[in-house]
């Protein structure tokens, strides 16, 4: 089963995520990260050490399955991506 992450924007450079693992519980949940890549590279560094895939959701719209050391590493680009989908998601 892979951990789900779902970002939510609470406010202007206001966002929390929680992360469950599809039991609906949620096991860790932060607030108050300015960005979605913030909440990308935090919740990339608690899965790290137990998960290489997170199913990614933003304001539960799943946006697809990604890879915790792309969240960490490749933080920014992966944010770009998930702006862009959501934007094209929307003009659609």
């Amino acid at each position: 089963m892979l951990p789900q992450v779902d970002i939510r924007k609470i406010r202007d450079r206001y966002f929390n995520y929680s992360v469950s693992t599809g039991c609906a519980d949620e096991r860790h949940v932060r607030e108050g990260l300015r960005s979605i890549a913030e909440c990308l590279h935090d919740a990339a560094t608690a899965l790290n050490h137990n998960f290489a895939v997170a199913v990614l959701s933003y304001e539960g719209q799943r946006l697809g399955a990604y890879r915790i050391s792309s969240m960490e590493h490749e933080t920014l680009a992966l944010a770009a991506t998930l702006v862009a989908k959501l934007a094209n998601r929307t003009a659609s």
